[in-house]
């Protein structure tokens, strides 16, 4: 048999250099790549009720027990990662450390309904309350829908004083009232729900253990004044807690995720919230990944 020549033999060091250098990309990629194109082959998912679609996407825990998920779902924006509460039938999305319920999703016009979780239930003798303000990540791509927004305050564990005492803390002003619902209007620690354009004035709130603002719908305060209404102080405010609030996000525009959605794929994202590359249903979208390189992920 003759022996290699020396062209041949060039070729066969060329090819397992080629195959050496594609071996050690994957591996330097580690798992995010597989966990990327399982998360292509995921389908719409029914969470309590809600449909749970790109850009939101199924949590860990969720995604293994579904069929065609295997593991953590990069296939949606960073932060939009939903998990279902089966024993309450409800869908829920962690904003920072906090726990809001999904009411629906309106891909269509881009809007995402939520309320508090933790005011969706009632504490305190049936007054439900919050804990936290309602705070947006810097990474999360939501945001509050302006024209449909109106704020509650919370004033807690409020305990007024006079101008007799040793150290007097600020009187309570006239025309506000606790609400009622419970024993939250107990003198000794009273708590008010107001909307933001009845607020009083002044430094009356330092008389409080703790001052909240959360976001509601507009549509669910009325518009007269409620500080003094025993209806609103009763359940009025409850209701309005429970309309919860609404988010909106924006298609990327740009950069290597606006590029992948103009050529109908799925953006995919590492853990660390990084763009990985363009998640292609058919394989036939444009070969985009972050690093501009051809690179793409056809579902199977």
């Amino acid at each position: 048999m003759p022996s290699p020549t020396p062209s041949h033999h060039h070729d066969r060091v060329l090819l397992l250099l080629v195959l050496l250098l594609l071996a050690a990309a994957v591996a330097s990629r580690g798992d995010d790549d597989t966990y990327a194109v399982s998360a292509c082959r995921s389908r719409p998912y029914l969470c309590g009720g809600v449909n749970i679609s790109y850009p939101f996407y199924l949590a860990s825990d969720d995604a293994k027990a579904v069929p065609d998920h295997d593991g953590e779902s990069y296939c949606g924006y960073p932060g939009l990662a939903v998990s279902c509460d089966d024993a309450n039938n409800k869908a829920v999305l962690k904003l920072g450390d906090d726990n809001h319920t999904v009411s629906g999703i309106d891909y269509a016009n881009l809007i995402v309904s939520l309320a508090d979780a933790d005011a969706a239930g009632a504490g305190n003798g049936g007054c439900p309350v919050v804990d936290h303000n309602v705070t947006i990540p810097p990474a999360v791509q939501l945001s509050l829908i302006l024209h449909s927004v109106d704020y509650l305050f919370f004033f807690v564990g409020c305990s007024f004083g006079t101008e007799a005492e040793p150290a007097p803390k600020p009187p309570k002003p006239p025309t506000i009232k606790p609400i009622t619902c419970g024993d939250m209007d107990k003198p000794a620690s009273m708590t008010f729900v107001l909307p933001r354009g009845e607020v009083p004035p002044g430094d009356w709130s330092s008389a409080c253990r703790q001052v909240l603002e959360v976001p509601v719908l507009k549509s669910s305060v009325p518009s007269n004044a409620v500080a003094e209404d025993p209806v609103w102080r009763n359940d009025g405010y409850g209701k309005a807690l429970r309309a919860g609030f609404q988010l909106g996000w924006d298609r990327s525009s740009g950069g290597p995720c606006g590029q992948c959605e103009q050529s109908s794929g799925k953006c995919g994202y590492n853990r660390a919230g990084e763009f990985l590359g363009c998640l292609c249903a058919d394989g036939g979208c444009s070969k985009i990944s972050a690093d501009s390189s051809a690179l793409s992920w056809p579902a199977t």
